[in-house]
């Protein structure tokens, strides 16, 4: 089993590893730099904007990545910060949304040293947007640096896990993902991986479970070689990665097996293939899927299931194809994910929907309660009935004792 997968109700998935990363880029620029948790301060504006008040001075920058339920909160904090002479810079998948003048700068897409200067010199300017344009496939240029943790150190003992990337982006395009916007793969170089793994280790040396980052763990194979090099000398940690069934070949079982992978999460949005085909979603069909899934149960790997309701294309029919599918496979089911679906503005299906969604309230547009938008073909009440009915699937299944054709039972 894997406790540490399981976290308390107070407690945190990882930390906020894309500070890591920022805090090594603006090393680049020749910026430093201070670290804010604002986590357990209470969800106001005046609260919010104290702490960071007392760490900068007027000029300074303060760079913020809010998710979709802080949204307007971070607008609100933004205001008290500019009045008082900061200068605020947006990012993160939330900020197409941001209106004209509302922050100092606004970023869109992917951050590298070069566009860190820019960002830099143009907020501590007039001002204004970037935006760094992605071309589709593998990406020529590679990351060659390494996150700096140095801000982070506070974060040990309070995380199940750390995450780690070998990899950056996907090169799938499914309608539905938030993280469909990469368009394109960009690598680490082994290097800079290893010299991420020497500080993660050194920082957090009680953490023995790495989730794999890579959205889809496989799709490079250079990826997956380096994250064996750089722990084939490091035994006793174990991984969680994440992949596309399309992925689920033979050589990548066996990679997992070899790197000490115990867990693999994958996608499963519908057992409605035509769905599927309408959300651009690439599958070989259902038979495929269920054929891999078992594949990586029988190898001893537990298969987590990342499901998603309230989609645009979702029937009453396709929902209880996707229902029964779920308990005839229940032996090669270990545990699921489940979320709804939020239209965040870099999602490749937002401009489609957008003149759907009637519901501005970004305090609402969360993964655990109804859709913010009118789907085709279900009532947004009707449609989270649906994603409750796949709740209860999940819980009868991790719940109910798995028979073992052996002496005894056990449960998953």
């Amino acid at each position: 089993m894997l406790p540490e997968y399981f976290i308390p109700t107070d407690g945190l998935w990882e930390m906020p590893l894309w500070v890591a990363h920022l805090t090594a880029l603006l090393d680049t620029a020749g910026i430093d730099s201070v670290f804010r948790d604002l986590s357990r301060t209470p969800a106001e504006p005046n609260a919010c904007s104290e702490p960071l008040l007392e760490a900068t001075t007027p000029g300074d920058l303060v760079l913020m990545s809010p998710l979709a339920q802080n949204f307007r909160l971070a607008l609100d904090v933004a205001k008290h910060l500019e009045h008082a002479g900061r200068r605020v810079v947006l990012g993160g998948n939330m900020a197409p949304l941001a209106p004209d003048g509302a922050v100092h700068a606004v970023h869109r897409g992917q951050l590298d040293a070069t566009f860190v200067r820019r960002l830099v010199g143009l907020a501590s300017g007039a001002g204004g947007d970037l935006e760094k344009p992605l071309l589709p496939g593998l990406a020529s240029e590679r990351i060659t640096w390494a996150p700096d943790y140095r801000h982070l150190g506070g974060y040990e003992g309070r995380v199940p896990l750390l995450r780690l990337n070998a990899s950056h982006g996907c090169l799938y395009q499914c309608s539905f993902c938030g993280d469909a916007w990469s368009k394109q793969l960009t690598l680490v170089e082994k290097d800079a991986l290893k010299q991420e793994v020497d500080e993660l280790t050194g920082r957090f040396p009680d953490t023995r479970l790495f989730y794999i980052g890579d959205k889809t763990f496989g799709q490079s194979r250079e990826a997956v070689a380096n994250l064996l090099d750089v722990f084939r000398d490091r035994p006793g940690y174990r991984f969680i990665v994440q992949t596309h069934v399309m992925q689920v070949k033979d050589w990548i079982v066996d990679a997992m097996l070899e790197l000490g992978v115990v867990a693999v999460e994958l996608g499963f949005e519908s057992a409605d293939s035509q769905m599927l085909k309408r959300l651009n979603k690439l599958s070989r069909g259902l038979d495929d899927y269920t054929t891999k899934i078992h594949k990586l149960s029988d190898a001893g790997l537990k298969v987590v299931l990342n499901m998603m309701g309230g989609l645009d294309e979702e029937t009453e029919a396709a929902h209880g194809q996707t229902v029964d599918w779920m308990r005839e496979n229940s032996s090669a089911l270990w545990l699921f994910n489940l979320y709804n679906f939020v239209p965040y503005p870099l999602t490749p299906d937002f401009p489609r929907l957008r003149e759907r969604i009637f519901n501005w309230d970004f305090a609402d547009w969360r993964e655990d309660v109804p859709v913010v938008y009118r789907p085709q073909h279900v009532s947004p009440e009707a449609s989270w009935d649906l994603f409750q009915e796949k709740i209860a699937a999940a819980h009868d299944i991790i719940r109910t004792p798995m028979t073992i054709p052996t002496s005894s039972a056990q449960e998953k």
